[in-house]
């Protein structure tokens, strides 16, 4: 079986975290998987710094390209990214086996409070600015497979538990 989980949302809304729990628990059940994760991806492919709204369309075509050509493979991917772009959601819909695509629904503030990255203090205080979500429109997915919105103490394993309820009823496993 190979298909492509996408999971997005803001920066701080937990993809990263999610997509290692869902990969560990795939593994675990002897899938054959691979997480690429936008940071990760940024590093490997030698991204520029470049976060204006061109470059970030760029990039994520360059994500789902790699996501197709590994799961043609055979291979499960698990991709975490921000990318909230309409064009990308509908590529994906359009050309990625067994796509299954995730939106964590975060709340401004809440990313705010979260901030791993600092990206929103630095926001704040001028130092950057390309920030999706903030001075960036984002678009929304219009129809994600699943929406998991922000509960306060909505633990990590109960997000991957929805997804994977979700996941399983969708290919009628």
């Amino acid at each position: 079986m190979s298909n492509v989980i996408w999971i997005t949302g803001l920066s701080g809304a937990g993809k990263t975290t999610l997509a290692k729990l869902l990969t560990e628990y795939l593994r675990s059940q002897g899938q054959a998987v691979v997480m690429l994760d936008g940071d990760d991806l940024r590093e490997a492919l030698f991204s520029t710094k470049d976060h204006s709204q061109e470059a970030r369309l760029s990039l994520a075509y360059k994500y789902a390209g790699l996501a197709r050509l590994i799961a043609s493979q055979g291979v499960m991917v698990v991709v975490s990214t921000v990318a909230l772009i309409r064009e990308i959601h509908q590529w994906n819909r359009q050309n990625q086996p067994g796509y299954f695509e995730v939106y964590l629904k975060v709340a401004i503030d809440e990313l705010r409070r979260r901030d791993p990255k600092g990206i929103y203090r630095k926001y704040d205080e001028g130092k950057i600015h390309n920030v999706a979500g903030l001075d960036m429109i984002i678009d929304e997915p219009q129809k994600p497979d699943l929406v998991i919105e922000y509960v306060p103490d909505l633990a990590p394993d109960s997000e991957l538990r929805c997804l994977l309820k979700a996941f399983y009823a969708r290919f009628n496993f």
